[in-house]
């Protein structure tokens, strides 16, 4: 939406059992402040349709009939960008509205034509979404639009609202404003929310309140506030060659809301990053674009200097093999009581767990070395998730949560998960090489990545869950508790601010 296209539609669904009292709050407020009011529904093909309105049983008596609405826009038939604002009305008509055919083949599809209308419109951040009292219904089929998310409603569909990920939040007014969407508890505040979406419009065109993904280098968005800046995490880092960006991007992210950070790699050896990495002219042939800027480039090239402050941190990083035991051999003379010593040490090294709050695993060619399939790596998963604790990964930092699994059933820990990680035709032919010592590379070359994460990914999450791939988007990060996953070095921010989100909101859902 350009800026000089100032909508004056403000789109209100309706369907049978709406309160008229809303509707007309929504008209007197709405046009006063100069704002055309567009009644829209589901027509199933007819040219208009009639809507009866609620009758509260206690104000029942002779003469005390429902009003009726006469609607004639169907919103198949509108441009969303039309639209200065979309509300969706009070009382049963999410619950109308979320109604879908059976096809003919017996197939159901997942979502009814109202609830992809408004799903369109909270991905538009120009355009200023309100639900009042049991309106937020009509998202619970899309419940990654209502993950984090401060939000009010009506009490009757609060778990509902509260299972899709969304932050129940109370204020004097009863009316909640986060930035693109505004809610209210009931009818008796139509006129509040009416007022509250009119102050939003300005700020979501002028770019102030929209909840759009910020810049690549933008820091934790204002959605995650009285930020706990005790929390701890451990980042962990191949020594074979990390993807600049996707450590810079969420470190950045920890550091700007004062979280301590924590640096591991396999054998204690210093992680350092993939030359490319740290090049902004550097053309990734499968985007044929460059995909460091400028100022990236600057963050891993000093973090990667052992001689500046920032590149000290990666100094002495926590030496795994040191921290986790080996499992033994099954064809040890001594298994048994080797096993034995191995659980005992094994729970008194994840005792240390208790002092972070989410593992970082960190992407780029070097994991599918000594991380992907690497059994301390696999066990420090476990411990976290047996912890209830954050885990985070990047591009093929996400190899080891399809490898990673107990030893009883053999199933990955994100079975019938959904996560995202490097797709197909984001792939190279050749790869980026491995960092064998300080800005060396081996003298071969990988060729294409020796592990196809998407066919791994597809196949750990099984028929119950999905990989996202997201292809085509210019970023992909799925929050499908305890597991947070991002697809490549674009999504190196992102991923960072949505471990913020899930320690300080309750993020529990989100990104698909």
């Amino acid at each position: 939406m350009s800026a000089d296209h100032n909508p004056r539609k403000i789109a209100v669904l309706v369907e049978n059992e709406y309160i008229p009292e809303e509707i007309r709050d929504y008209r007197q407020v709405f046009s006063q402040a100069g704002y055309e009011v567009e009644l829209m529904s589901r027509l199933w093909g007819q040219k208009s349709c009639t809507f009866i309105s609620a009758l509260d049983p206690l104000e029942y008596k002779p003469g005390n009939q429902p009003e009726q609405l006469e609607v004639g826009v169907d919103f198949d038939s509108v441009r969303i960008e039309d639209y200065a604002a979309v509300l969706i009305a009070a009382n049963y008509v999410s619950v109308r509205l979320r109604y879908f055919d059976r096809s003919r083949d017996g197939t159901e599809p997942r979502n009814s034509p109202a609830v992809r209308f408004f799903s369109r419109a909270m991905r538009n951040g120009k355009i200023v979404k309100g639900a009042l009292c049991h309106g937020l219904w009509i998202l619970t089929p899309a419940p990654e639009l209502l993950a984090g998310r401060k939000v009010i409603c009506h009490e009757v569909v609060q778990a509902d609202i509260q299972n899709a990920g969304a932050i129940m939040t109370h204020t004097d007014n009863n009316v909640v404003v986060d930035g693109d969407l505004v809610t209210g508890h009931s009818k008796a505040e139509a006129r509040a929310l009416a007022e509250a979406v009119i102050g939003q419009i300005a700020r979501v065109r002028d770019g102030e309140g929209s909840q759009a993904v910020s810049n690549e280098t933008q820091t934790l968005s204002s959605r995650a506030v009285a930020v706990n800046r005790s929390k701890r995490i451990l980042t962990v880092l191949s020594e074979w060659g990390y993807w600049g960006e996707e450590l810079i991007g969420p470190l950045d992210q920890f550091d700007a809301v004062g979280y301590q950070v924590d640096f591991c790699t396999p054998t204690g050896k210093r992680p350092n990053a993939i030359p490319v990495s740290m090049d902004p002219e550097f053309i990734d042939p499968p985007l044929n674009r460059p995909v460091t800027s400028e100022e990236v480039a600057r963050k891993v090239r000093e973090i990667d200097d052992p001689a500046t402050a920032q590149g000290r941190r990666l100094e002495r990083p926590i030496n795994l093999s040191d921290w986790i035991p080996e499992r033994p051999y099954a064809s040890s003379s001594t298994y048994v009581r080797g096993l034995e010593a191995y659980n005992r040490n094994l729970d008194r090294a994840l005792d240390r767990i208790s002092r972070y709050d989410a593992l970082l695993l960190v992407g780029g060619s070097g994991p599918i070395v000594d991380m992907a399939n690497n059994g301390r790596v696999h066990d420090l998963i476990l411990g976290f998730l047996r912890a209830g604790k954050v885990v985070a990964a990047e591009c093929y930092g996400v190899t080891c949560l399809a490898f990673a699994r107990s030893w009883e059933d053999r199933k990955s820990i994100i079975w019938g998960k959904r996560v995202t990680g490097h797709c197909l035709e984001y792939d190279y032919h050749d790869g980026t090489a491995f960092v064998r010592a300080r800005n060396t590379f081996l003298d071969f070359d990988m060729g294409p990545p020796a592990y196809p994460l998407e066919f791994i990914l597809r196949d750990a999450v099984g028929p119950d869950g999905e990989y996202i791939g997201n292809f085509g988007r210019e970023r992909s990060v799925i929050v499908d508790y305890p597991f947070v996953t991002g697809r490549s070095t674009p999504d190196s921010y992102l991923t960072g601010q949505k471990v913020i989100e899930v320690l300080e909101n309750g993020l529990r859902r989100w990104g698909w």
